[in-house]
């Protein structure tokens, strides 16, 4: 079964940081999009990867490199199976580690 990574992702404090992942490969386990920061109204393309862990971990994990530094996100399963409405994120940087959550928007 395919789940959907597609959309839009907002997070941070006052959601100061979009994600949006335009197109996905389940089977490769990848993903691209844009990441904005909107505090300095930069905007650049990413591309990740991620991986559904339905192993007993029951979360799916992502991971993508932005020029502020790497993203990990991590969601848990709901009901036996992927849920990509609520994501807990970090980001490690030389600039200082960040934990936020991330909202998937909904049409």
């Amino acid at each position: 079964m395919t789940y959907s990574l597609s959309g839009n992702y907002d997070g941070g404090s006052s959601n100061v940081f979009r994600l949006t992942i335009k197109k996905f490969d389940q089977s490769a386990g990848s993903f691209s999009g844009e990441f904005h920061y909107l505090l300095t109204s930069i905007s650049e393309p990413v591309s990740g990867h991620y991986h559904l862990y339905g192993d007993g971990r029951d979360e799916t994990v992502l991971w993508f490199e932005t020029s502020g530094g790497s993203w990990r996100w991590e969601a848990d399963y709901v009901n036996g199976s992927p849920s990509f409405k609520k994501w807990t994120a970090k980001r490690t940087s030389s600039t200082g580690d960040i934990e936020t959550e991330f909202l998937k928007e909904t049409a």
